[in-house]
Order: structure tokens, then sequence, then C-alpha cells
């Protein structure tokens, strides 16, 4: 089995539960007044902190963004971004769409949507980085090799699969979706028979079906490969190599904007490692103007 890689992160996460931080906020607190009235409304607020901006938290709090900014590089953070990055990593894992809905509107509707915006935008420049590693690459190698090629997800995260296997069905042959509905979803578990390369897609709130999937393959040592959202998804230590990409956790709903874009990246690199696609495609675009497929005047 081959080994793990996973991109440096900006900022390493600094705690894995809600108690780890507890721990490490009242501790922080102790330094002066302002550390502590700041540690008091995380422990009682955190769940709100999440679909804050640091402005929005010193307002709130009665101080000044400096002192936020200087509490939470005093955690270790390189700014309050990176904490509200890792908290958001936790905190998403178990906030429900209703709990979502109340907490993530109470400044008003046209503010919360302009926040959704530049944190979706914030996420497509992180891809940058993604693009970069080693990790990445490796998952297009996987797209563009001959193998057959299994993208495998469920629930909410599945409604990104109908996209990528559409147009990965164009670009090459033997390509199949596993959802927990399909058959495909059962003969992964069969190691006797090769599985070729298999992409496991997986998003808060994680779904324990796909997360069972995924123990039983890393039992009986069948590969995989996995895109997420954080290095504290429980898809991590299972897979064999891990492309992280943010999503947006500011409404009742997740943000996929930046994973989108990730697999738009990723076919676009694929496409440049199979030289027989440029006649593949023009075969495609053969027949389906032969069958008029689409509008023309």
């Amino acid at each position: 089995m081959q080994s793990k890689r996973l991109p440096e992160p900006a900022e390493q996460p600094s705690f894995h539960t809600i108690d780890e931080l507890m721990m490490m906020i009242l501790q922080v607190g102790k330094e002066s007044p302002t550390f502590q009235l700041i540690s008091l409304y995380i422990e009682k607020n955190y769940l709100k902190i999440i679909f804050m901006r640091a402005d929005d938290l010193a307002e709130q709090m009665g101080v000044s963004q400096g002192s936020v900014s200087r509490f939470f590089t005093t955690l270790g953070y390189r700014g309050y971004n990176g904490f509200l990055r890792n908290l958001q990593a936790i905190v998403s894992q178990q906030l429900t769409a209703p709990q979502r809905l109340e907490l993530g509107s109470p400044q008003g509707a046209a503010r919360s949507q302009r926040k959704s915006i530049v944190r979706e935008v914030r996420n497509l420049e992180a891809l940058d980085r993604v693009t970069r590693g080693e990790a990445y690459e490796r998952m297009v190698a996987a797209i563009a090799a001959p193998a057959p090629l299994c993208l495998v997800s469920a629930r909410m995260s599945a409604t990104l699969l109908p996209y990528l296997s559409y147009t990965l069905q164009k670009m090459r042959n033997d390509v199949y979706v596993a959802t927990p509905d399909t058959p495909q979803w059962e003969r992964l578990e069969l190691a006797q028979e090769p599985a070729g390369n298999v992409i496991i897609i997986a998003f808060p709130r994680y779904a324990n079906e796909l997360l069972h999937l995924c123990e039983r393959l890393h039992r009986r040592r069948v590969p995989f490969q996995a895109v997420t959202d954080s290095r504290l998804s429980p898809i991590v230590p299972l897979a064999d190599n891990v492309v992280l990409t943010p999503v947006t956790t500011s409404s009742p709903f997740d943000g996929y904007s930046a994973p989108m874009m990730l697999f738009n990246l990723l076919l676009q690199d694929a496409a440049r490692q199979m030289p027989q696609l440029r006649a593949r495609m023009e075969a495609i675009e053969a027949i389906e103007r032969e069958n008029h497929v689409y509008f023309a005047k």
C-alpha cells in the first residue's frame, strides 16, 4: 500500500475536540483581563463564532480587533482565520441544519450573504497552494491512468458526483459511480477483484455509511484516495492519499464552490496527461452534431 502524503497546511490545527479548545483558551485567558473576556465569550458562544468575522467578534465583546488578533496569535495561530478554520472543522461535523439556520443569521440576510461570498473567495484562493502539492499530482495521475476509476460518495457530498462523472466519461473509459444505492458500492469491498483507482469524496456532515465503507476498505487493504475538507476529517487516517479543499460553513448548507473548482482543475491537469483525448473529444463532438444534441440556430 502506498504511503500517505498530505499537503502541508498553512496552520497546524491546535485542538481536535471542544474540550481541548476550552483548556487552551482558559490558559491564555489568564494573561490579561482582555484575554479573559475573550476566553469567556468563546467558551459560551463557540457555535456562533463559526459564522463570525474578526471584526464581528470584537464588536460583540466590546474589545479592539487588535486584541482579538493578539489573542489568537497567542493561541499559536497566524491570526483569527486560522483558528476559525480549526473551529469550523470540529463544529461542522456535529452542527445540524436547524442549528445552522438559527445561528447563521443574527445580523441580517444581506450581511450574512456578503460574508459567505468573502469566505468562498478566500477558499478559491487557497486552491493555488493545494494544486502545488504532491497529493494533488497523485490524484491527477489516478484520473489520467487507463485503469478503471470509481468515484464514491454519499448524501450531500454525493451531489458533486454527477458533474465529475459526466465530464470524466467524455474524457475516458471505465468511469463508475458508487453510492449506497448502487451495486458498485458493495463490489468495492471485493479485494480479490482489482478495483482500479478509487476516489472517495467526503465533506461535513460526514455520512456514517461512507465512513464505515472506508473503514472496511482500509481493513481489507483496498487502496483509495480521498478529497475532503480538513486534516481532522475522519477519512484522512484511512486513505492512501488525501487532497484537502476548504468548504464554506456559513449557512444551513455548506458552500461547494472550492470543491467544484478543485475538480475542474484536476480534470484540466489530467487532460494534459491523456494524449488520445483530442481525438476522443473530436469523435464525441461529431456524434453530438449528428444527433443534434445541442441547440443551434
